[in-house]
């Protein structure tokens, strides 16, 4: 089995119960490649969720799917902007210390060379996660981006 320190950046908008929102996340995920047994994605920052897949394009498409599904229950339950901004932040900013710690091996088996990935474009693992929520006053074409996906971390 193979671990490999993933960032990924994403975002969405978001419609809560009489806001938008623009929720972009830089974050931290532990791929495992168990070969034939399939390939799961293990949420760093944030934490608490895993995906699953055959390949790891199919693993990485469903953790961007649970990740936005998080973040629609989290709007489902908001009353108000400022309450759903408290809770994505929350949820990305709490991450999991044995996850972290597991991520952190996997980038400096990464560096030395103890892991082989040249299946995915390689970002500086340096950069810490950080979120922006930010309430979209007014909706138009210039909020429309495109996302970077996933990274290894190195």
């Amino acid at each position: 089995m193979s671990h490999y320190p993933i960032i990924f950046g994403l975002r969405d908008i978001i419609q809560g119960n009489g806001f938008l929102a623009v929720v972009s996340v830089q974050g931290r995920a532990l791929l495992h490649d168990e070969g034939s047994e399939g390939v799961w994605v293990e949420g760093v920052n944030p934490g608490g969720f895993v995906a699953t897949g055959s390949s790891v394009a199919e693993a990485l498409e469903d953790y961007r799917r649970s990740y936005r599904a998080i973040l629609f229950d989290i709007a489902e339950d908001a009353t108000c902007f400022e309450a759903f901004e408290g809770e994505v932040r929350a949820f990305v900013e709490a991450g999991t210390g044995t996850l972290e710690r597991d991520w952190q091996q996997a980038v400096e088996n990464l560096r030395a060379g103890r892991l082989s990935a040249d299946w995915l474009r390689r970002s500086s693992a340096d950069l810490p996660p950080t979120i922006t929520v930010a309430k979209l006053e007014e909706p138009s074409a210039a909020n429309n981006q495109v996302e970077e996906g996933a990274s290894l971390a190195a």
